[in-house]
């Protein structure tokens, strides 16, 4: 897929997030394609979408069982939000997306760094929330992530 993505793994069942996804698209301003209600297009018209799958549907099982044992409970959904284009202006609200997302939904969102992630970075995103470090990306709670999307090197990999 061109773009940028973003998952969310969360406890809430599939209905529950489908509508905090949907508030927080509107919250965003953004405006649903009227043919396809998983598409919207924000007001520059950058496309963006979602859609929902079990936890283990592109993440590891064993990863899964790694985030369920640090949050303590077990994750139904995986939450995949996308902007359709690789325009840079896009990332940010993704972003955001994910950080309310998670937020709403006790969800832990993916992070891919595009090097391998400083002692510092990683240090500073657990002082503001928890971060679940495996290789060379994390897992980051609703509070890491706002701490990440706020950093001047805030960046989107896939």
């Amino acid at each position: 897929m061109a773009g940028t993505s973003f998952s969310v793994l969360t406890p809430s069942p599939a209905e529950r997030a489908e509508r905090v996804v949907i508030a927080e698209m509107a919250a965003e301003g953004m405006i649903r394609n009227a043919a396809d209600p998983r598409y919207w297009h924000s007001a520059d018209r950058l496309p963006y979408g979602y859609s929902l799958y079990q936890p283990d549907h592109e993440i590891d099982p064993a990863e899964v069982g790694l985030v369920e044992q640090v949050a303590g409970t077990t994750m139904r959904c995986d939450i995949g939000l996308h902007v359709f284009v690789s325009d840079p202006a896009g990332r940010p609200v993704l972003g955001r997306l994910a950080q309310r997302v998670a937020e709403r939904t006790d969800g832990w969102v993916f992070v891919e760094f595009r090097t391998r992630p400083s002692a510092d970075l990683l240090d500073g995103l657990e002082r503001t929330g928890r971060c679940i470090r495996v290789g060379d990306y994390v897992y980051l709670d609703a509070s890491a992530m706002a701490t990440w999307c706020a950093r001047p090197a805030f960046h989107v990999v896939k």
